[in-house]
């Protein structure tokens, strides 16, 4: 059944590419994306100086991913050959920057041939996939190879998971080939045993995200900013927030003459879309890339600078969360001990979101207008602003240690 599976998925995903590249082309969010070094998508990898040291392969989704997985990183150092792919542009630059990785490329096209090559190149000893990188045909191959595959931060929303339901049938026959799942979550570890089917070792290690490195804090004057000023940020919007976020500045802006709003969109390819929504209400606002902050509302439209401008706030909303799009990761802010407000539709993050609740370090906001009270609440009342920061900050370090946990998982399946 499973070789059968395996012929059928590539057959289709040979089927699909003339619609996947016409597609691609007449998108401007996805053509640099594609075409950036689009050889590593057919496997045209330069050769690796290996050496003899034990190759581990980890493979992230995006950006985001591998920014969780730096501490592991740290701790496998020196030890192994670290290769590290990911599936996006970003992904990969951010890869390439980083001095514990040996060799960073994009994931090849997941079909058989271009697979097989990514293995014979690396030829890993173990294959660690980051949080939910389910791919038919790279599980399929790292089993023909006999090469041991672990699931690391293992996560899965309710709204994946009733897509993966759907196709159990399928799914079954190659996740259950994942060896080790180290999932986030009892929750999470659930769902990878239902997946699975009782094929893998699930354990629960917690969230990896929470022992990221969150002393980078960037100083409040690096953005004109004085003891005065109230500073609210929006992290990673989504469509239909950037309107809320406008609206709510424009009802408060006049109650407090030092209030700052940061903007940042989760994607910056929709940065003169949202230019628009703040004419449209009349706001002015400074392009955070001007370097000019004069002005109450700064619209980010950079990458890389929403950790420092959190460090910075005094209160943050996590974007994705009052539209349905699952939210976005709240851990970032609440390890600065600053509030955190994000909407009922968390459920990407939804372990994290409960445990911010369960301290007292976030609050939950269902429009505008109950948007626009707590940030009031908060600029008018600096002990309950304080308090609810020091309850963040707590929920953080009470999941601190997974990273290390995680790391001894690797080593161990790596030496068993």
């Amino acid at each position: 059944m499973k070789n059968f599976l395996f012929v059928i998925y590539n057959v289709l995903f040979v089927l699909a590419l003339p619609l996947i590249v016409t597609i691609v082309l007449f998108s401007n969010k996805y053509r640099k994306e594609f075409f950036y070094r689009l050889s590593e998508r057919f496997t045209v990898y330069k050769p690796l100086n290996k050496k003899s040291k034990t190759t581990l392969w980890i493979h992230c989704a995006s950006l985001g991913e591998i920014r969780a997985v730096e501490p592991i990183l740290g701790g496998l150092e020196g030890k192994y050959y670290i290769v590290l792919t990911s599936t996006t542009k970003s992904g990969r630059e951010y890869a390439q920057k980083l001095q514990k990785v040996d060799f960073a490329a994009l994931l090849p096209l997941d079909i058989y041939p271009f697979m097989c090559r990514a293995f014979d190149i690396i030829k890993p000893d173990m294959l660690v996939l980051v949080e939910t990188e389910f791919w038919a045909t790279m599980l399929y191959t790292a089993a023909c190879k006999n090469v041991k595959v672990v699931t690391i931060n293992g996560r899965m929303s309710d709204k994946s998971f009733e897509g993966y339901k759907k196709l159990k049938f399928f799914w079954t026959e190659f996740a259950g080939l994942i060896d080790v799942v180290i999932a986030r979550s009892n929750d999470d570890a659930d769902k990878f045993a239902f997946l699975t089917d009782g094929k893998s070792k699930i354990v629960v290690s917690g969230n990896i995200k929470y022992d990221r490195d969150f002393t980078l804090n960037s100083k409040r004057e690096d953005f004109s900013l004085v003891g005065e000023d109230f500073v609210f940020t929006a992290g990673s919007t989504r469509e239909g927030e950037e309107e809320i976020i406008s609206d709510v500045y424009n009802k408060i802006k006049s109650d407090f003459g030092r209030i700052k709003f940061f903007l940042a969109p989760r994607h910056l390819s929709r940065i003169k879309d949202i230019m628009k929504v703040l004419e449209d209400r009349c706001i002015k606002y400074s392009l955070f890339s001007s370097g000019d902050f004069r002005n109450k509302f700064i619209l980010v439209d950079v990458f890389g600078k929403l950790q420092s401008i959190y460090s910075c706030s005094d209160v943050c909303y996590v974007g994705g969360s009052i539209v349905n799009k699952g939210g976005q990761n709240p851990i970032e802010p609440a390890a600065y001990a600053k509030p955190v407000l994000f909407g009922k539709n968390m459920d990407n993050f939804k372990t994290e979101s409960e445990i911010l609740i369960k301290y007292g370090g976030a609050l939950i906001v269902e429009n505008a207008y109950d948007l626009a009270d707590k940030i009031r609440k908060f600029m008018s009342d600096k002990k309950f602003l304080e308090s609810i920061g020091r309850n963040a900050l707590e929920a953080v370090k009470s999941q601190n240690g997974v990273v290390s946990f995680t790391v001894k998982k690797i080593k161990e399946n790596l030496d068993a």
